[in-house]
């Protein structure tokens, strides 16, 4: 092989090399973030009941917080363990850390890595079937309009 060949195949291996470790560091990126959540232990939420075809089961903790653009984001734990813990934080505020999967720059995925200080899940492992959050969006003055975008 000639040296311009060679240069191309090297050029070529360094622009793929390159490609690989930006993609990998854009796609499906780790991170934690701390937010400050209300605790309700009685089902109600500022936007009313979360709509649900049957009632809530014993030991619904919801925990929320306001987004951008005045959506309310929410995580529902079916959970005696963790209504009991947070039994005392009815009405106030909780310390919610995320574990977040970012793509591009967007958060696609997420798990409620803990509450004030209970670790609930590592990463995308959840530690126990009953720490396994039900997720959602209420928009404005409790429509069904909202974006997850909002929430980051």
């Amino acid at each position: 092989m000639n040296r311009t060949v060679k240069l191309r195949i090297l050029f070529i291996a360094i622009l793929i090399a390159l490609v690989f470790i930006g993609y990998l560091s854009l796609v499906d990126r780790p991170g934690r973030r701390t937010y400050e959540a209300y605790v309700a232990l009685h089902g109600q939420e500022p936007f009313g009941p979360i709509n649900r075809p049957t009632p809530d089961p014993p030991g619904t903790v919801v925990l929320y917080r306001f987004g951008r653009g005045g959506v309310t984001c929410f995580d529902v734990f079916h959970s005696e363990e963790l209504r009991e813990v947070l039994s005392s934080k009815d009405g106030k505020r909780a310390t919610m850390e995320y574990d977040t999967f970012t793509h591009f720059g967007k958060v696609r995925a997420y798990n409620v890595h803990s509450v004030d200080g209970i670790v609930l899940a590592n990463g995308s492992h959840v530690l126990h079937a009953d720490f396994a959050a039900i997720a959602g969006v209420a928009g404005p003055a409790g429509s069904d309009t909202g974006s997850k975008d909002a929430c980051w």
